[in-house]
Protein backbone atom coordinates (compact mmCIF):
# COMPACT_ATOMS: atom_id res chain seq x y z
CA UNK A 1 0.00 0.00 0.00
CA UNK A 2 1.27 3.26 -0.37
CA UNK A 3 2.20 5.99 2.03
CA UNK A 4 -1.41 7.75 1.47
CA UNK A 5 -3.11 4.61 2.42
CA UNK A 6 -1.88 3.48 5.75
CA UNK A 7 -3.14 3.21 8.82
CA UNK A 8 -7.14 2.96 7.23
CA UNK A 9 -7.65 -1.03 7.33
CA UNK A 10 -7.23 -1.11 3.50
CA UNK A 11 -4.89 -3.44 3.17
CA UNK A 12 -6.77 -5.71 6.16
CA UNK A 13 -9.96 -5.12 4.41
CA UNK A 14 -8.28 -6.55 0.99
CA UNK A 15 -6.49 -9.33 2.66
CA UNK A 16 -9.98 -10.41 4.33
CA UNK A 17 -11.74 -10.39 0.97
CA UNK A 18 -8.92 -12.28 -1.06
CA UNK A 19 -8.93 -14.80 1.85
CA UNK A 20 -12.79 -15.08 0.83
CA UNK A 21 -12.76 -15.28 -2.76
CA UNK A 22 -9.77 -17.98 -2.21
CA UNK A 23 -11.77 -21.19 -1.85
CA UNK A 24 -14.09 -20.40 -5.04
CA UNK A 25 -10.94 -20.32 -7.25
CA UNK A 26 -9.31 -23.09 -5.39
CA UNK A 27 -6.79 -21.99 -3.87
CA UNK A 28 -6.07 -23.71 -0.37
CA UNK A 29 -2.63 -21.73 0.57
CA UNK A 30 -1.60 -18.24 0.28
CA UNK A 31 2.05 -17.12 0.85
CA UNK A 32 3.15 -13.83 2.04
CA UNK A 33 6.45 -11.72 2.03
CA UNK A 34 7.77 -8.82 3.95
CA UNK A 35 10.70 -6.73 4.81
CA UNK A 36 11.57 -7.06 8.23
CA UNK A 37 11.24 -3.59 9.12
CA UNK A 38 7.30 -3.54 7.80
CA UNK A 39 5.58 -3.85 10.89
CA UNK A 40 2.65 -2.62 9.87
CA UNK A 41 2.60 -5.62 7.23
CA UNK A 42 3.48 -8.18 9.35
CA UNK A 43 0.83 -6.87 11.90
CA UNK A 44 -2.01 -7.36 9.12
CA UNK A 45 -0.65 -10.53 8.32
CA UNK A 46 -0.79 -12.33 12.35
CA UNK A 47 -3.71 -10.58 12.49
CA UNK A 48 -5.45 -12.59 10.20
CA UNK A 49 -4.08 -16.06 10.82
CA UNK A 50 -0.73 -16.13 8.88
CA UNK A 51 1.78 -17.88 10.21
CA UNK A 52 6.10 -16.71 9.76
CA UNK A 53 7.60 -19.42 7.87
CA UNK A 54 10.86 -18.14 7.04
CA UNK A 55 13.63 -15.65 7.07
CA UNK A 56 15.83 -14.87 4.26
CA UNK A 57 18.05 -12.35 2.80
CA UNK A 58 17.67 -10.75 -0.91
CA UNK A 59 19.01 -7.68 -2.39
CA UNK A 60 16.45 -5.62 -2.82
CA UNK A 61 15.40 -4.58 -6.56
CA UNK A 62 14.81 -0.94 -6.05
CA UNK A 63 17.39 -0.56 -3.51
CA UNK A 64 19.93 -2.81 -4.34
CA UNK A 65 20.46 -3.39 -0.38
CA UNK A 66 20.38 -6.28 1.22
CA UNK A 67 17.28 -6.81 2.76
CA UNK A 68 15.62 -9.11 5.55
CA UNK A 69 12.48 -10.65 4.26
CA UNK A 70 9.94 -12.60 6.70
CA UNK A 71 7.93 -15.05 4.74
CA UNK A 72 4.18 -16.42 5.90
CA UNK A 73 1.73 -18.42 5.49
CA UNK A 74 -1.66 -19.42 5.58
CA UNK A 75 -3.76 -22.83 4.83
CA UNK A 76 -7.50 -21.86 4.01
Amino acid sequence: MGEAFTQKGIANEALKLLMKLAPDLNVMQIHAKTTSDNIASQKVLMKNGFERISINEEIGAVSGQKLTFFHYRRNL
